[in-house]
């Protein structure tokens, strides 16, 4: 009897294939494992009996993975011909769940043995920690002479997998950027519970992730601070020490850089410099995006490298992660930091959709541009009736904004309207479900590619609904939720002239959960929406 396992796995590395390698030497079968773009199918052959054995218990070999996003099992005839896939790559990954089970077993020779790893898994070779000038082995005593130093208010400097950083009780979270989790059951004691996140933290790839504090910690701390970055242990030396932290009820540590002050070290004299990946991604319910990392496939750089134009670069990367270099493909790059593009890509070549945003150099050159109709000097003059106040400091704020982008426009449109807070946060706060429509204007054009954007109607209708008295968190929203009809709009127009068998979306910006969700909502028509998988969605 053959068993067809296909996973659904959004990577090139060899990490699940290592696994399942692994855990099928375990059993008396005969398998081949296949790895193409999104899937990695293993075919196992064996009795009845047997296959049912490995089934149930597949999940104790595998872990979660960021990557991973199911499974379908069926009946095969035969199984294939072709070679395996090759398991060998050299990307270093956290611990197994094999190499845990050992280390927390008392009756294992490896008992909180922080060095343990295996065929799958790797971590110091040869190695021994040094501890106040003294070489010693891994066991229980250390760990919980550490915690209790920790528990005492002492900063401890830690040699990890992925460097060195200063570990130490949390007391005040203001200033910090990142926490370690301890203890992950009691992490909505801090943060707003996001399950899809939290199981991401614990997953092989162990990645720092944002989370938004929860109101009730805000006011029990009196803290400000809307979000924190919190990752958990990625290597056996911090999940050994975290199971003694849980002892004392020590959920969080903070996390400094080495540079920091700290009273005691722990060293590791070893054989081997290896280096683990602490890649920073954002979580949706049907995709993580990499925000930050260095455990791609190093192919991409070179791929990405050869233009020097951002957007360009980084549309290159989705072609080439995805495979799509024959099909038609309309990419959107929108970013915090650069400037941003539409463009097309088929097998005729590459061409913008827009062309370079223009930017206004003043304030006042906004207001002129506003006054040289009828309609915007009615605007301006109401506008200066109702919000003197703002209209005079807003007349007098210098702008110095160099990148040609959409979100240059709404910390255009900030300054004028005079909000507190950023477009972008506003709406990511809001709890509405709808804004107000916002113009996004194309000027009058037969053509399809290297058109203009009219800024002036964005600034024209926000003008007019801060008039009619709606709220800034309201406004934002209508900016975010319209230029997501924008972007599906410009689909349609493509669409209508040209051959387009997907859409790509790179650059920060799609980054933002809510600003994402309305993009993809918008576009309604049946296109396939690709990312960059491994690579960073903005380099």
């Amino acid at each position: 009897m053959v068993l067809k396992f296909k996973f659904t796995y959004k990577s090139s590395d060899k990490t699940l294939v290592k696994f399942l390698d692994f855990a099928s030497k375990k059993f008396d079968c005969s398998y081949k494992i296949y790895q193409e773009l999104d899937f990695i199918c293993l075919y196992m052959q064996a009795n009845e009996q047997i296959l049912e054995e490995f089934s149930s218990t597949l999940s104790l070999y595998i872990p979660i993975s960021i990557f991973y996003y199911g499974i379908e099992v069926e009946v095969v005839e035969n199984l294939p011909k072709e070679d395996s896939t090759t398991v060998y790559d050299d990307k270093i990954i956290s611990f197994c769940p094999t190499c845990l089970k050992e280390v927390e077993d008392e009756k294992s020779l490896d008992y909180y043995n922080a060095f343990k790893s295996c065929e799958v898994c790797k971590s110091f070779e040869n190695a021994t920690f040094i501890f106040e000038n003294e070489e010693i082995k891994s066991h229980k005593k250390l760990f919980e002479k550490l915690s209790q130093l920790i528990n005492e208010d002492k900063k401890i400097k830690i040699k990890t997998l992925s460097g060195t950083f200063v570990f130490s009780k949390v007391k005040d979270i203001e200033n910090h950027k990142e926490l370690l989790v301890t203890n992950l059951e009691n992490i909505n004691t801090l943060i707003v519970e996001n399950a899809t996140s939290i199981v991401a933290l614990a997953s092989i790839e162990k990645p720092q992730i944002e989370f938004k504090i929860n109101e009730i910690y805000k006011l029990k701390h009196s803290i400000k601070k809307e979000k924190i970055d919190l990752r958990f242990a990625n290597d056996l030396t911090l999940y050994l020490l975290c199971l003694e932290l849980k002892k004392l009820n020590i959920d969080f540590l903070n996390i400094e850089d080495k540079s920091a002050k700290s009273n005691y070290f722990l060293d590791v004299k070893n054989s081997n410099n290896i280096f683990l990946d602490i890649p920073k991604i954002v979580c949706f319910d049907n995709k993580k995006l990499i925000l930050n990392s260095i455990s791609y496939p190093k192919k991409l750089d070179t791929v990405f490298s050869k233009f020097k134009e951002k957007d360009k670069a980084q549309f290159m990367t989705v072609l080439a992660e995805n495979e799509l270099f024959e099909k038609s493909i309309m990419n959107f790059y929108i970013s915090f930091l650069n400037d941003d593009k539409i463009s097309y890509y088929s097998q005729n070549g590459l061409v913008d959709i827009l062309e370079d945003l223009y930017i206004p150099a003043s304030i006042n050159e906004v207001f002129e541009s506003i006054k040289k109709d009828i309609k915007g000097q009615k605007l301006l003059k109401n506008y200066e009736e109702k919000f003197k106040n703002d209209y005079e400091k807003v007349l007098n704020t210098k702008i110095d904004f160099s990148k040609k982008s959409f979100f240059t426009y709404w910390q255009i449109a900030k300054i004028v309207l005079n909000f507190e807070e950023d477009v972008v946060v506003n709406a990511t706060n809001s709890l509405l479900e709808k804004g107000p429509r916002i113009d996004y204007k194309i000027f009058d054009s037969k053509k399809v590619f290297n058109r203009k954007f009219d800024y002036l109607p964005l600034i024209k209708t926000a003008m007019s609904f801060k008039l009619a008295g709606v709220d800034e968190e309201t406004i934002s929203l209508g900016f975010i939720e319209s230029f997501a009809h924008f972007i599906a709009n410009e689909v349609d127009i493509l669409h209508n002239s040209y051959d387009l068998d997907g859409i790509s979306l790179c650059g920060d910006m799609f980054a933002n959960i809510r600003f994402n969700q309305l993009v993809e909502k918008s576009i309604t028509k049946n296109f396939k929406i690709y990312y960059n998988k491994e690579f960073v969605i903005q380099k």
